[in-house]
């Protein structure tokens, strides 16, 4: 991952436009508390992550394909179980069991994929 693609500022869950300051105030994917907790510049460039009113509401479109494409597979699954053999049967809900706990990085990167849509890499700020 190159610094200055969106894809390294998705992932990494950086400001967009520096790619230096953090996105969350407690960083990293796999967080348990303060998971949306954002601060309201970036203390780097000081870009403002609070765009408007209700921003982050449109973080929910983006996260809902990605849930589909995660469960609808897991649902498909689960109705053919009783043709599959019974590994599959015994590991299945610990799948669902991991299928929800990507909620919260799932929450997070949606987030980032939506301010990286308004808000370009920029070296002069």
């Amino acid at each position: 991952m190159k610094k200055g693609t969106k894809l390294y500022s998705i992932l990494k869950l950086k400001c967009p436009r520096c790619q230096i300051g953090n996105l969350f105030n407690n960083p990293g994917l796999l967080v348990f508390s303060r998971v949306l907790e954002m601060p309201v510049k970036c203390p780097h460039c000081q870009q403002d992550f609070k765009q408007e009113p209700g921003f982050y509401t449109a973080a929910l479109w983006i996260s809902y394909p990605i849930v589909l494409i995660i469960f609808v597979p897991l649902i498909i699954l689960g109705f053919s179980l009783d043709s599959l053999s019974g590994f599959f049967k015994i590991i299945y809900p610990f799948i669902i069991l991991l299928s929800f706990m990507l909620q919260i990085p799932l929450m997070r990167v949606s987030r980032a994929i939506l301010l990286n849509m308004t808000i370009d890499y920029s070296t002069k700020w």
